[in-house]
């Protein structure tokens, strides 16, 4: 099995000129707000599909509770989701400001051009 891991901001998270979709559903939408690239849902809908485990890596400190109940009304099942207490528990202050491989990911997709 393959592990991904998406970044949140600006990569699945999208600013207002980024087409996004309903991603929750409407009784969700009040607690999970945040605008999702269009797309999103079928992507990671698809990817599961194909046996994939799907990771969230963020260097922002949303609760792991919280992004998990986010992705699972969406009906997305994450593996794992790694937030940066959980990156400097892991890894301390120091170094990448992610680094995949020390949770057991394989392909990281991230806007950022230092990951």
């Amino acid at each position: 099995m393959l592990n991904i891991s998406f970044d949140i901001d600006d990569t699945l998270v999208c600013g207002p000129q980024t087409p996004a979709e309903p991603f929750v559903p409407f009784w969700a939408r009040r607690r999970y707000a945040e605008p999702v690239r269009a797309g999103t849902g079928g992507l990671l809908r698809a990817l599961r599909e194909r046996r994939c485990r799907i990771w969230l890596y963020t260097s922002s400190r949303r609760p792991q509770r919280y992004l998990h109940g986010w992705f699972r009304s969406a009906g997305v099942r994450l593996a794992g989701a790694v937030n940066l207490c959980e990156h400097e528990r892991t890894l301390g202050c120091r170094g990448p400001s992610k680094f995949p491989p020390a949770f057991g990911i394989d392909l990281h997709v991230d806007d950022s051009l230092g990951v």
